[in-house]
């Protein structure tokens, strides 16, 4: 089968989420598998110094008036997956972030931008031979690429069949009406039953409605997105099309996070010589200049500092549980009142609290290592990777019961493995931290059992790959 997989970012050569970890790691995982996947993504500032060289360079013309559109053939040097970037300089060469300001606000241009980017997308599926290579599927990725799913409806030709991941569903990439005439999108397709969405149009809603199948990144999330508390203002649209709704969850590259081959860490650990995390966790502790003492918690933030992923929950009742001698290390940007909040609790508690405002890959991977125990307290999430990676390092998480946390962490069962409340309140998460730090100095041998059940659970994308090859075939055979 040939996969023509649409994302706009993909790890290692840009990331602002999960959606680059996905679309980094699904296509290598799949390749190994024998399927034939071919990725798209724009050619932003600095990403042709991180791939191969250009093998062609294909010009698809200057159809929006921003420029030619260069579709520059080559391939990831770390995996070898081919990719086709999408150059065109007005659009996409920006020192910039690739949706964002440098005051994070969104690019003006953005229903452009990635109308085109989904308009190269639907050319490219549609007419193979421009490339040699005729893709069987098109994999289409929250609303940057869902615009390829309305250029291919509009054109009004039969083509291949069409595959939409919602990664998260707010993010809906709508915009003004004003702007639709400079998508070169028919207009047949506003009505409530096409791309409309509340007086505005939407690339998310275009990528639902015109597709063929919707994945979401967890199966809980797939049902949780039929309501009204979770649906964005979809749920009507998805209540309608609930055939088309699968939940496959996300998976792990394990040659990425794993505590035994990890390079970034200080000391590499399994299940076999677990103490060695003791070693991280020193020096996770003398890197942030926190006090020494081994035999209290490290509770840890890896997460976009925003409400969704319940990070004020945790501001108001952290100071209680410092005082009982918790120590807390954060990484994250996002809320300007969020980031404020953190700082400020670190400035009270200097010795026991570590805050970094941005995103550091390496970090990242000497937290997960470091600390005891990863707070997700969300207040919906489709998926969420960092559970499943806290897993892999023997760092437990306590999480809110929603969306992929659901479906990956539990405190009951055969095999629990962290930390589970209900409720999105303080009063819940309080609770949750309490049965940790209870378990932490009360129960060592629980808590082991707990590190080692973490670990033993296979999160891998090899795990899941065989849910995506029966999506794809199915849809080959309607």
């Amino acid at each position: 089968m040939k996969i023509l997989f649409a994302a706009s970012e993909i790890y290692p050569l840009i990331k602002t989420g999960g959606l680059a970890d996905v679309a980094g790691a699904l296509p290598v995982a799949l390749r190994k598998k024998g399927l034939d996947v071919k990725l798209i993504m724009p050619a932003y500032q600095g990403i042709l110094e991180k791939v191969a060289p250009i093998q062609q360079s294909i010009n698809l013309g200057n159809p929006f008036g921003a420029g030619d559109l260069l579709l520059l053939e080559t391939h990831i040097p770390e995996n070898g997956t081919p990719i086709y970037l999408l150059q065109c300089q007005a659009l996409y060469e920006r020192a910039d972030g690739p949706y964002v300001d440098k005051n994070g606000i969104d690019f003006k241009d953005n229903h452009i931008r990635f109308a085109a980017l989904s308009w190269a997308t639907a050319t490219l599926a549609l007419h193979g031979s421009l490339i040699d290579w005729q893709a069987d599927i098109l994999h289409l990725n929250d609303w940057q690429t869902g615009f390829a799913a309305a250029y291919l409806e509009s054109w009004k030709v039969k083509h291949l069949p069409v595959v939409t991941t919602v990664h998260n569903l707010r993010y809906n990439g709508s915009f003004d009406m004003n702007q639709f005439s400079e998508t070169l999108l028919s207009t047949e397709l506003l009505s409530m039953h096409g791309m409309e969405f509340y007086g505005r149009f939407s690339g998310l809603k275009a990528g639902l409605v015109y597709a063929d199948a919707i994945t979401t990144v967890s199966p809980t999330y797939a049902q949780e997105i039929l309501t009204p508390e979770y649906g964005d203002g979809l749920d009507g649209t998805l209540r309608a099309i609930p055939e088309k709704l699968v939940g496959i969850l996300n998976g792990v590259d394990y040659e990425q996070w794993s505590p035994e081959i990890d390079s970034l860490i200080s000391k590499q650990y399994n299940t076999d010589n677990l103490e060695q995390k003791q070693t991280n966790k020193l020096a996770l502790l003398q890197e942030n200049n926190l006090s020494e003492d081994l035999n209290q918690p490290i509770f840890g933030v890896i997460s976009r500092l925003t409400e969704q992923k319940g990070l004020d929950l945790i501001l108001e009742i952290m100071p209680k549980l410092l005082d009982k001698g918790a120590r807390l290390v954060v990484l994250g940007s996002g809320d300007k009142y969020l980031e404020a909040g953190y700082l400020a609790l670190q400035d009270t508690y200097p010795e026991q609290v570590s805050v970094r405002i941005g995103y550091f890959e390496d970090y990242s991977h000497r937290i997960q290592a470091g600390i005891d125990a990863l707070l997700i307290p969300s207040r919906f999430e489709p998926c969420g990777l960092t559970q499943l990676y806290a897993l892999k390092y023997g760092t437990l998480p306590i999480v809110r019961q929603t969306g992929g946390l659901a479906d990956s962490v539990f405190e009951q069962g055969e095999k629990p493995n962290g930390f589970v409340f209900e409720e999105a309140s303080t009063k819940a998460l309080e609770a949750a931290m309490e049965r940790c730090m209870e378990c932490f100095h009360h129960d060592k041998e629980h808590w082991q059992a707990l590190q080692t059940n973490a670990m033993g659970y296979d999160y891998s994308w090899e795990a899941v790959t065989h849910q995506w090859e029966a999506l794809y075939k199915v849809l080959l055979t309607e």
